[in-house]
């Protein structure tokens, strides 16, 4: 058991149970953190059970392989963690973090502090790439939707006995072809035909 007299003002103690404190309270202050390749993520959870906001910016993507959709990230500044404590870092309780190699320093030594506005830039990274996929993918579903064949459209037969025949779509069907109709010998005909079979010939916007 400590005695008393042990103890200063501003001294830091852990208490049983909770995580040993890796700042002092003070003024809200940016550091950029050298971390260990691959490990932004898990220094960023560390630091976030700990009372301290991290993230490195990465861009999202989706891959296709062996018939299987996964998600990746590639890194915009791999091996580094940028850091917002709410007051002074303590450097040593931050080192403890296995991951973490160090932080951008001073020509002095000491940790740099980084500038708000700069960071602002590199933080919105992500939120930025987010709204241009989301933005792309509703292009796409546009350009779908204004693919499909609608009622009273004109299309024409891609291929089989009736290619280059000019029909106009009567009905669209549960199984996502056509009922069609159009003329051969000078009467009009009535058929059904599957959707990749009918060319649209109407503009698209």
């Amino acid at each position: 058991m400590m005695m008393a007299g042990k103890f200063q003002i501003g001294d830091v103690v852990e208490v049983a149970g909770q995580k040993a404190a890796i700042f002092y309270p003070g003024q809200s202050r940016w550091y950029a953190l050298r971390v260990a390749p691959q490990r932004e993520d898990q220094v960023e959870a560390w630091l976030g059970v700990r009372g301290v906001y991290g993230f490195h910016p990465v861009l999202a993507r989706k891959a296709r392989r062996n018939g299987v959709v996964r998600e990746y990230h590639r890194r915009y500044l791999p091996g580094y963690v940028f850091a917002r404590f709410e007051g002074n870092p303590i450097e040593h309780a931050v080192m403890a973090c296995p991951w973490v190699l160090g932080a951008l320093c001073r020509s002095n030594g000491e940790w740099g502090i980084l500038e708000r506005k700069r960071l602002a830039a590199i933080h919105s990274m992500r939120k930025i790439d987010q709204q241009q996929r989301e933005a792309k993918a509703a292009a796409r579903a546009r350009r779908f939707a204004d693919a499909r064949l609608r009622r009273g459209d004109s299309v024409l037969f891609r291929s089989g006995p009736l290619a280059g025949f000019k029909a106009e779509v009567v009905e669209l069907t549960a199984d996502g072809g056509s009922a069609v109709k159009f003329e051969i010998f000078g009467r009009e005909a009535l058929i059904h035909s599957s959707g990749d079979n009918l060319l649209p010939l109407r503009k698209l916007d």
